[in-house]
């Protein structure tokens, strides 16, 4: 539209279409109605609704997390963290800590167990491999563990 009656009527019709899209009410039961700019315009919202805050909307259109939901944020944050674990021994070499490197650490040492001063070729967390011990592999399950343990109770 153009001129005079085009930019009113371009004012109107952006007032009708504006930042908020949809008019949101409810009912003595706490039902949530929506109603877009035009159906509010022409009347057609339904007796006895109850135009609801901005603060009301907000929760109805992102409610709050439920407890498990929370827990199971966390238990995936936690578990995310598990993963990144890497541990360095007093020799300097760094392990991957995860929980699968931590199984393959214990099996590793009970194999060791039964072949004294023996050794088995190791993947480090850079990929470099090294023949570890019993005693290394055992330390760095231990320092894993206690890692591990320190993620895994709950705030």
């Amino acid at each position: 539209f153009e001129g005079l009656i085009g930019n009113q009527v371009n004012g109107i019709f952006a007032q009708l279409v504006g930042a908020s899209p949809m008019n949101y009410y409810k009912d003595k039961d706490g039902n949530v109605y929506a109603y877009d700019n035009i159906q509010v315009l022409h009347g057609q919202v339904l007796p006895d609704l109850v135009e609801m805050t901005p603060e009301e909307v907000e929760a109805h259109i992102n409610p709050p997390k439920t407890s498990e939901q929370i827990r199971e944020e966390w238990k995936a944050s936690r578990a995310a963290a598990v993963e990144a674990i890497y541990v360095t021994t007093a020799a300097g070499n760094t392990f991957d800590g995860d929980e699968v490197s931590q199984g393959r650490m214990a099996r590793a040492i009970i194999a060791l167990g039964t072949t004294p001063g023996g050794t088995v070729n190791w993947v480090l967390a850079d990929t470099s491999v090294i023949n570890a011990t019993a005693a290394e592999l055992t330390e760095a399950l231990a320092l894993a563990g206690a890692e591990q343990a320190a993620l895994w109770v709950a705030p």
